[in-house]
């Protein structure tokens, strides 16, 4: 636990109670039953920190205190905002760059910016001319302002040669300025006021402004409406499917046949959360908080596909669009404000999401270099995997000559069709020859120089001239034949019909197969590709898998509907891939690697629920579906059991020396068919085995290509660019604004490490601060980038995000943020005490050298990598059922039959989770002691079925045997695993009227409350409690981290956060002391955690970080040197970039002496 000095000083008035024997018994028995009462423990040397003093009498007033100061002034102006109300929208518009004022009498005035404290603001963009803002609108409590930019009124041929010099670079000067003057380089101190901007999606505005690539920040604010929507009223993907579907049907009745299913009004309480929620566009939010019809977005469209001309010719109307639409977010903001207090009332997480607004990355000339570098080695790997594909198909086109094709395993079945080629009828000899009088001198001098004439070329060589002529009389036959072919001919006549597919018609076909790509669906059979080494293929209705030769004859049936031109070469097949004894205990890479996999389930919704949960609600939209003529028969498949895709495919019998997805019955005699894995589960196609997902596989051996070593090669070229080819757009298109040296601080020009050559600039990421209905930030680039690999073009893309000199970015990784989350809850839950329950003790004290920790004990369950477990925990304790983990389990091992699968899951989840048992409400108690039954016991489902059997036998029992099981159960609760506990109390708080997180008390979106969505949603809601308490903590942990920065001076600013990890930039001289500040940011938060579940303590485990980086580039590790194939050499020894170092808390506490004062 903590050392008693550092305790004294954050639970100042509060004494540790001694535990009760009861309690304590109650801990040994749980902790003696999954084997862990008696292990050893780690003991950690003691920490001397003297911390800053709390602003409060416990931890929980400090972080009201400190919130209220950094979030309270911008408050207080909002709500100045929303109660005054705004002026009506002016009926014209001055046309004129910069910034004009309207007054309410009409008097309109050119000024510098908007002084004001607070207003709404809206950007509007000529994409086609780039990233620069074209107009722009803002409203305050009193004024009206327009800012139009200078691009409207320069010269358009002469702004077009501008542009085109320039390509895509961005300066301030191109920008709105919100701060200062337009031709001010720096912020000045003594302007600096808190002004809030209001905006819709208004990170996309914000990247547009001037003063926000400041290198050291303002003290401007921004509050997203979508952000607060989203918060209040967010919904699920699959809510979000469902409100398409409402969308695009009409409203109808259930037939009374299929109504019976569902109790009264069910219907009604499972579509209610329609009601209160909407889809996050500007047009859809005011339209759900204000009513009214829908706005008018037609305007919208001149900005997507118009010119600049086209706006300057409409700017009134363009001009009052944007207006309009700053007035409905305004409208918005005032029906959104008192709700988002109600439901988040806890300053924390305002202030919170405010600081998250200023995200800020630094970059300088190398990010050109990468963008460059990139872009180059992917199109030479690309043209070189084109050039292997074309030699590919080339090589297969050969296989026509004496039908050899019919004897390959893979090329078998394509189309070898050839198309003729076209000749007119022979005409008369006479006419040959009359035709051959005439074209003979015509021809004759194509095959003399150019510049030259006949009769030079005669005196310095008769005898070549002779030659020529000779040889043209001798072919002059062949020649004429031209004029037998019809102008209009068949495209590669003689050539094989999936051959003519992959060329080019514009080109004739004369440059081979150039439109060949992995993509194809030609591709895997030119390869020769293999899984398990048995030949791919392809079927129409299951997608791609492999062939198994071996099945007896007489069990196969012909698809009458494939092409009997050709049929499968069995023989040559079974030659090359007879029967063998397969090596199952062999582990393979699955198709998902376990960080990819961790990265998705970070935003996992009900989509990996089990689907017969989520029937009920397909049912219920597709009532709305009758009215179109919705056929009866597909209803019901809707609502009842969802059918398994191609059952009527599958087969009994089965390979002895094979396991797989399978085995099916194509049609082709003698074979079975086993469907590759899906990273979305058995029942899904693939549709190109070639995509990212299977990577893995390739790198594993699973699929291989075997035509050529070519073909290998291709293999390893496609895993290099794919990478680089999903990413490219969305990096290439990132905003990038360049600072010149008037316009970068004293503390970079000054710093010896300063470059003028070199350029400095910023991308400002625009984060959606709340993003999903956990609250979670959202973007698109930044938070999902990939870390570096050496075979992935483009992954070095984060270490591209380098400080300016002077700076350092100082950040740290969350150890283990949500299960330690979980587990609190379990154990305040349980005992009131930390590590009470198993899977609190694992957390907090489990070692992977003794195999105590809980991803250890998963991996061994079940036989698993390590890594693989800890997806699957996570999966787990995010909500997920038997049904994701038995998916994943079949990713991870594609040898797994699904039975054994299945049976892995139960037996992960028994010991885990536990087994499913009932509490029994006023009703179920009665009968339990009519019956001689304990009353306050927990019973499994069979002791309740043997309750209603026995009351069965008992006239006055008789009526509690006929009630439903929800009538006899408060809830249904676990019992038995290490995370029991921690389930129960999730579920509890999941099922609550109002749920909200324990720490800050934000309540849930309301399209997941049980008043809108009775008992449907459980694993999103149980997800939610988990991942909102993440943000908590996310908020918690800046929040203390910006007044650290404030209270003792260190300069420095917010960078980004990304998961569960967090970045600043600070200055150099003060980058040990703000890893000190971080480290007692981190030490806050955890206590404040603590303290709200009734925790007066905290293990000193998990009380700092493992470690702070300190690093001048962005990347996940600081001795990561991103060697990736567009960065050969990596950063020290390409880019001249040295390692940056990981400090713990001892080490940091040397550096700083255990003080943040600078003076020390």
């Amino acid at each position: 636990m903590l050392p008693r000095s550092i305790r004294r000083q954050i639970f100042q008035n509060s004494n540790a109670s001694p535990i009760s024997k009861e309690t304590l018994l109650k801990i040994k028995e749980h902790l003696s039953s999954h084997e862990l009462y008696g292990k050893s423990v780690c003991s950690l040397p003691d920490i001397d920190l003297k911390l800053p003093a709390l602003q409060g009498s416990n931890i929980a007033e400090h972080f009201q205190k400190i919130a209220e100061k950094q979030c309270g002034i911008y408050l207080g102006k909002l709500l100045d905002l929303v109660s005054h109300g705004i002026p009506d929208i002016p009926h014209i518009w001055n046309f004129a760059p910069g910034w004009t004022k309207y007054h309410v009498n009409n008097e309109i005035v050119q000024v510098d910016f908007p002084d004001e404290d607070a207003y709404v603001f809206d950007v509007e963009v000529c994409v086609k001319e780039g990233h620069l803002p074209t107009l722009a609108t803002a409203v305050s409590k009193k004024h009206w302002y327009s800012w139009c930019s200078n691009q409207l009124f320069i010269d358009t041929q002469a702004k077009d040669s501008i542009l085109k010099n320039i390509g895509s670079i961005y300066e301030l000067k191109n920008l709105i300025n919100l701060e200062s003057k337009r031709e001010q380089d720096r912020p000045m101190l003594r302007d600096q006021k808190e002004r809030i901007v209001v905006g819709h999606n208004v990170s996309y505005d914000r990247s547009r402004i001037k003063e926000q690539y400041f290198i050291e920040g303002t003290k401007l604010r921004f509050l997203d409406t979508m952000a607060l929507h989203i918060a209040i009223s967010g919904i699920t993907s699959f809510q979000r499917n469902m409100l398409i579907a409402a969308k695009s049907s009409t409203s109808g009745r259930l037939p009374k046949n299929q109504q019976c299913q569902y109790k009264p009004g069910k219907m009604e309480e499972i579509l209610e959360w329609q009601n209160i929620s909407s889809f996050n566009g500007l047009s859809d939010v005011h339209k759900l908080y204000c009513g009214g019809l829908a706005l008018d977005k037609e305007k919208r469209n001149v900005f997507v596909t118009g010119t600049l001309t086209e706006i300057k010719q409409d700017f009134q109307q363009l001009a009052a669009y944007c207006a309009k639409d700053c007035q409905a977010t305004y409208e918005v903001l005032c029906a959104l404000l008192p709700e988002c207090q109600k439901r988040f009332p806890h300053p924390v997480t305002l202030a919170g999401m405010l600081e998250m607004s200023t995200a800020y990355l630094p970059v300088n000339h190398n990010w050109q270099r990468y963008l460059q570098d990139s872009e180059d080695t992917y199109r030479d790997l690309e043209n070189e995997l084109t050039q292997s594909l074309k030699r590919e198909a080339d090589r297969a086109s050969h296989m026509m000559i004496n039908r050899a094709y019919a004897e390959d395993p893979w090329l078998w079945d394509l189309d070898w069709s050839t198309k003729p080629l076209k000749v007119r009828k022979a005409s008369s000899t006479v006419k040959k020859k009359k035709n051959a009088k005439n074209v003979t001198p015509e021809v004759a001098p194509q095959y003399i120089g150019r510049g030259e004439t006949e009769e030079q070329l005669s005196d310095e060589d008769d005898t070549g001239i002779d030659e020529i002529r000779r040889l043209k009389q001798q072919f002059q036959e062949l020649f004429n034949t031209k004029d037998q072919l019809f102008k209009r001919n068949s495209f590669l006549p003689g050539y094989p019909a999936w051959y003519s597919l992959l060329c080019d018609r514009l080109q004739d076909g004369l440059i081979g197969p150039s439109e060949v790509s992995t993509s194809a669906q030609v591709v895997p059979k030119l390869l020769k590709l293999t899984w398990d080494g048995y030949p791919l293929f392809y079927s129409r209705e299951l997608g791609w898998g492999y062939l198994i030769p071996g099945r007896p004859l007489h069990l196969s049936h012909d698809d009458e509907s494939r092409c009997a031109v050709t049929s499968f070469p069995l023989k040559e097949a079974f030659a090359i891939f007879p029967p063998r004894n397969e090596d199952q205990s062999v582990r393979t890479k699955g198709i998902v690697t376990a960080e990819e996999a961790l990265q998705h389930l970070g935003q996992m919704t009900d989509l990996s629920a089990d689907p017969l949960d989520l029937a009920t609600h397909w049912q219920a939209i597709r009532q709305r579906d009758l009215s179109n003529g919705t056929n009866q028969k597909d209803l019901r498949q809707t609502m009842g059991h969802p059918q398994k895709k191609h059952t009527h495919y599958l087969t009994s019998d089965r390979p002895g020396w094979h396991l797989g997805i399978g085995p099916y019955d194509v049609g082709i005699p003698g074979c079975w068919f086993f469907r590759l894995p899906h990273k979305s589960g058995v029942d899904n196609n693939v549709g190109n085995p070639l995509a990212k997902d299977y990577l893995n596989k390739i790198e594993d051996g699973t699929l291989k290509a075997t035509s050529s070593s070519i073909a290998e090669h291709v293999l390893k070229l496609n895993r290099n660019i794919i990478y680089w080819r999903n990413a490219r757009d969305r990096i290439i298109s990132q905003m990038v604004v360049w600072l010149r040296e008037s316009q970068l601080p004293r503390s970079v020009t000054s710093s010896d490490h300063f470059d003028p050559s070199n350029k400095y600039g910023a991308i400002l990421p625009q984060v959606i601060t709340s993003g999903t209905l956990t609250r979670r930030a959202v973007e698109s680039t930044w938070l999902t980038a990939s870390n570096a690999y050496k075979d992935r073009l483009g992954s070095e893309l984060k270490a591209m995000i380098q400080c300016p000199p002077g700076f350092n970015f100082v950040g740290a990784d969350v150890d283990s943020q949500e299960l330690w989350i979980a587990s609190i809850i379990g154990d305040s839950y349980f005992a009131g005490q930390h590590g009470s329950t198993a899977f609190g003790w694992m957390t907090l004290q489990g070692k992977k050298s003794d195999g105590t920790d809980m991803h250890s004990r998963t991996a061994l369950a079940v036989e698993i990598t390590r890594d693989q477990a800890k997806v699957l925990n996570y999966g787990r304790i995010y909500g997920a059922g038997e049904r994701f983990a038995k998916t994943l389990l079949m990713q991870f091992n594609h040898r797994l039959t699904e039975k054994e699968a299945a049976e892995k899951a139960r037996k992960m989840y028994s010991m885990t989770k536990g087994n499913s048992v009932f509490k029994l409400n006023n009703r179920g108690r009665q009968l339990a002691s009519a019956l001689g039954n304990p009353p306050e016991e927990l019973v499994t489902p069979e002791q309740l079925n043997s309750m209603r059997k026995n009351a069965r036998k008992e006239s006055k029992l008789a009526h509690f045997a006929r009630m439903p099981t929800e009538d006899l159960i408060e809830r249904r609760m676990w019992s038995g695993g290490t995370e029991s506990h921690m389930f129960n109390k999730l579920e509890e708080i999941a099922q609550s009227q109002e749920p909200e997180t324990p720490v800050l008390h934000c309540r849930i979106s309301r399209a997941l409350e049980p008043r809108n969505v009775g008992n449907e949603f459980m694993t999103s809601r149980v997800n939610w409690v988990v991942q909102s308490s993440a943000v908590d903590y996310l908020h918690l942990m800046i929040v203390a981290m910006r007044y650290l920065l404030d209270t003792y001076k260190i300069e420095g600013r917010f960078s980004i956060s990304i998961h569960d990890e967090v970045r600043y930039i600070i200055k150099e001289d003060d980058k040990f002391r703000a890893a000190l500040a971080l480290q007692v940011a981190n030490l806050w938060t955890r206590c404040m955690f603590s303290y709200q579940m009734h925790l007066d303590d905290l293990p000193q485990a998990v009380a700092f970080f493992s470690s702070v980086d300190i690093d001048t580039v962005l990347r996940k590790e600081t001795n990561m040197d991103c060697q990736t194939p567009s960065n050969p050499y990596g950063l020290k020894q390409g880019y001249g970039i040295d390692f940056g170092c990981s400090y713990d808390i001892y080490q940091i506490l040397e550096k700083t002496g255990g003080s943040l004062d600078s003076n020390r």
